[in-house]
């Protein structure tokens, strides 16, 4: 179990990137959404120990992680959302070296460990292909496969999916999926679908405070009954925002589809299922009303 509490940071220009951050995290795959800018990356990092937090604890397992960072660190794995690699160095040296620094120093116990690997991110026939030359996908497998050097406990993912295709995308899912069942896995993104087909438990951070958290199916389900879509011109939709609570606005096949939070069926408009879409627009929708009231 990861626990944090009252987590706050502010950067040296200013910007509060957490905001009294608190959340329990279990064994398997917890999913935090937020829009860019959030504080996502932020709180993920502070986890990782990649910085100091001003305020707050973060325990692991009985590990007081500020005050020894380094227990967590022989525990933790994490693909951050960029990462960079050597240039024309193969994917089993590259994976091989970051085993020598993750400490694993017998050599019989680092091939099997460099080759397992690769084969479970199904990259073993790449072995010897330069990481610099991977496809988006292949290197963020490769990524999965770095954090995973040393087998640990609680592993942190930091926009993974953005901008795979589906395939790839969907073989990526399937990873997570397997290793989710050992392990503490936070999943840290702005896309709803990957939440939604990943975790059983979920955080909606804004502004670096969390808004809303919970189980995707409970949350989904509060929202029945209240959800209504019209398909409109793009017109009709500005018209719509001006005396409605609209949360999202989408294309499909060319035609604007309206969806918005209302107790009863506006005049026009169909009743639509409630999806985890629809929880994280409202409740981002709801939080920023709520803070121009407040600056107002």
């Amino acid at each position: 179990m990861l626990t944090i509490n009252g987590l706050s940071k502010t950067y040296d220009n200013g910007v509060k990137a957490l905001d009294d951050v608190n959340l329990e995290i279990p064994k398997g795959m917890f999913g935090l959404l937020g829009p860019n800018g959030a504080g996502k990356s932020s709180l993920m990092r502070t986890i990782a120990t990649l910085q100091q937090a001003d305020m707050g604890s973060i325990n692991f397992d009985g590990i007081d992680v500020f005050s020894d960072p380094q227990a967590l660190r022989q525990r933790l794995g994490y693909l951050p959302q960029d990462f960079g690699v050597y240039p024309r160095i193969s994917a089993y040296d590259l994976l091989e070296h970051m085993a020598i620094l993750k400490g694993i120093k017998n050599k019989g116990e680092r091939k099997e460990a460099v080759e397992g690997l690769l084969a479970h991110t199904n990259l073993y026939q790449h072995r010897k292909n330069a990481v610099s030359g991977f496809s988006g996908g292949m290197r963020q497998r490769f990524g999965i496969a770095q954090a995973l050097l040393g087998d640990p406990d609680l592993l942190i993912v930091d926009e993974p999916t953005a901008g795979l295709d589906p395939e790839e995308r969907n073989r990526f899912h399937n990873l997570l999926v397997g290793l989710g069942e050992q392990k503490a896995i936070i999943l840290s993104t702005h896309i709803v679908e990957d939440v939604s087909e990943l975790c059983p438990n979920m955080a909606v951070l804004a502004s670096g405070r969390i808004i809303l958290q919970g189980n995707p199916i409970s949350l989904t389900n509060t929202l029945n009954g209240q959800i209504w879509r019209k398909s409109v011109s793009q017109t009709e939709a500005v018209e719509i925002e001006k005396n409605m609570s609209v949360i999202s606005k989408r294309l499909f096949a060319g035609q604007t589809i309206v969806h918005v939070l209302a107790s009863s069926a506006p005049e026009g408009f169909e009743p639509a299922p409630a999806n985890l879409e629809d929880v994280y627009f409202s409740t981002l929708h709801s939080h920023r009303s709520i803070s121009q009231k407040q600056a107002a």
